[in-house]
C-alpha cells in the first residue's frame, strides 16, 4: 500500500496516534528526571516504573476485548480521553506520589488505544498487502519518536517542566478530539461486556494458542527476540557513554537516528515481506540486529556506534511489518484485539528477567557479554523463523515440492476464520 492509496479512515486515526505520541515522546524519555524533581529518590523512581509496568500488565487484555466488542474506533476515542487523564495527571501533580494518579490513567489508555490500532490497521488493509501497509503506518508513526525528544527537551532545557507538560498535554488534546470526533455516531454495544463473556473469549484464544501451529510459533519466536534484546538494551546507554566516550546528548541523537532510519526503512520492509514471506523478512531483520551488537562490541567508537543505530532501525524495519502481518492472519479478525493484548501481555510476563540476567552478565562478567548474548539469541531466532513461521499455504506448496517435514496445520490452530 502506498501513502495514496490509505484509506482516509486509517489516515486520520494515523494521524491522531502521531500527534497523540508526540506529545506522549515529549514527557516520558525524561519521566525519570521529573521524578526527582518533585521528590524522588532513585528508588522511588524505579519502584514507580515497576508499579507501571504491572499496570500495563494487567489492562492489555481487558483492553483488547473491550476493543473487540465495542469496537475499534470507539475503545480509542474512550483511551484517548483516559490518556488526556494521564496528561493532566502528570501536570498536576504535587509530588511524585501523585505521578500514580497519571500511570494508571495512563496505562488504561494505552491498553485500550494499542491493541485497538493494531488491529483496526489490519482490518484496514488490503489482504495481499498486509505487512507493507503496516509497515506505511508504522513509518508514519515512528515520526513521532524522532520530533517529541528533541522538542521535550529543548522545553525543559529553556522553559521547565511544568511548561512542557502543559505544550504536551495541549497537544495531546487536539488529538483526543480527533478521536471522538471520528467515534461519533458509531453504536456502542456495552451490554457484550460481560465477564462470562471475557472469561470465553480469553479461553478461546488459550486454546488457539496452546493448540500449536502459526499463533503459538509466533509466541515462542517473537519472546525469544524479545527477551534476548532485553538483556542488552537496557545497558546500551551506560556502554555509549562510559566506554564509548559519548556524551548524554549524543547518545540521545543516536536514538533519534536509529528512529528516523526505522521510519524510512519501515515501508519498504513490508514491501520485502509482502513480496517475499513474512518469515524470511523477520529471519533477515534477526540477522542484522545480531551484527548491531556485533558491531558495538568490536568497534566501540562514535562512529561505529552511528553505524550500529542505522542498522537497529533497519532490523526493525524488517521485523515490525512482517510479525505484526502474521498475527493478523492467525486469528480470527474479531479477536484481532485480545490477541495483542495477550501477546503484549504474555512477552512482558517473559521479558521481565532478562533485564537482571543482563545486568549480571554486564557487572560480573564483563559489559560485552550481555552484548554477545543478545547476538546469539538473534542469530539462534534466525533459523526458527524461516522453519516455523510459515502460513498454511507456505507449508501446502512445500509439501507438494517434497521439501516440508512438519505436519500439516490443525484448522483450529492455523486456519484463519471469517
Amino acid at each position: 500500500m502506498k501513502l495514496r492509496d490509505m484509506p482516509r479512515e486509517l489516515l486520520l486515526v494515523t494521524l491522531a496516534m502521531i500527534i497523540t505520541n508526540t506529545a506522549g515522546s515529549m514527557y516520558y524519555p525524561l519521566l525519570p528526571l521529573y521524578l526527582e524533581s518533585l521528590g524522588a529518590s532513585v528508588q522511588q523512581v524505579g519502584l514507580y516504573f515497576t508499579i507501571n509496568t504491572i499496570l500495563a500488565l494487567c489492562f492489555r487484555i481487558l483492553g483488547g476485548w473491550i476493543s473487540d466488542n465495542v469496537g475499534r474506533l470507539p475503545t480509542i476515542a474512550f483511551g484517548g480521553v483516559l490518556g488526556l487523564g494521564a496528561m493532566i495527571g502528570f501536570t498536576l501533580a504535587p509530588t511524585w506520589g501523585w505521578a500514580f494518579t497519571g500511570a494508571l490513567l495512563g496505562s488504561m489508555g494505552t491498553s485500550l488505544v494499542g491493541p485497538s490500532f493494531q488491529a483496526y490497521t489490519a482490518e484496514q488493509a488490503p489482504e495481499d498487502s498486509v505487512s507493507s501497509t503496516f509497515g506505511l503506518v508504522n513509518g508514519l508513526f515512528l515520526v513521532c519518536m524522532v520530533i517529541g525528544p528533541l522538542v521535550g527537551g529543548f522545553m525543559v532545557d529553556h522553559y521547565g517542566y511544568r511548561t512542557m507538560l502543559w505544550t504536551a498535554t495541549s497537544i495531546f488534546a487536539v488529538a483526543t478530539v480527533m478521536r471522538v470526533w471520528m467515534a461519533r455516531g458509531l453504536p456502542l454495544e456495552v451490554h457484550r461486556l460481560r465477564p462470562a463473556v471475557l472469561i470465553r473469549d480469553v479461553r478461546g484464544l488459550l486454546a488457539l494458542l496452546l493448540g500449536g501451529g502459526l499463533l503459538l510459533s509466533l509466541f515462542l519466536v517473537d519472546g525469544l527476540a524479545d527477551a534476548g534484546n532485553q538483556v542488552a538494551f537496557p545497558f546500551v546507554p551506560k556502554y555509549m557513554t562510559e566506554i564509548g566516550g559519548l556524551s548524554e546528548t549524543a547518545y540521545g541523537g543516536l536514538m533519534a537516528l536509529m528512529s528516523l532510519v526505522s521510519a524510512a526503512a519501515m515501508w519498504p520492509g513490508g514491501i520485502f515481506a509482502d513480496r517475499y514471506g513474512e518469515r524470511w523478512s523477520i529471519a533477515l531483520g534477526m540477522i542484522v540486529l545480531a551484527g548491531v551488537w556485533g558491531v558495538i562490541i568490536a568497534y566501540p567508537v562514535a562512529g561505529m556506534f552511528v553505524l550500529a543505530m542505522v542498522l537497529g532501525g533497519v532490523g526493525q524495519a524488517f521485523i515490525g511489518p512482517a510479525f505484526s502481518s502474521l498475527v493478523s492472519k492467525a486469528v480470527p479478525r474479531e479477536s484481532l484485539g485480545i490477541t495483542w493484548g495477550v501477546f503484549w501481555t504474555a512477552l512482558g510476563v517473559l521479558a521481565i528477567p532478562a533485564p537482571y540476567i543482563g545486568g549480571l552478565l554486564y557487572e560480573h562478567i564483563a559489559p560485552e557479554a550481555a552484548f554477545v548474548t543478545a547476538a546469539v539469541g538473534a542469530l539462534l531466532t534466525a533459523p526458527l523463523a524461516v522453519r516455523w513461521l510459515r502460513l498454511p499455504g507456505e507449508k501446502a506448496a512445500e509439501a507438494e515440492a517434497g521439501i516440508a517435514a512438519s505436519p500439516p496445520p490443525t484448522p483450529t490452530a492455523d486456519m484463519p476464520r471469517s
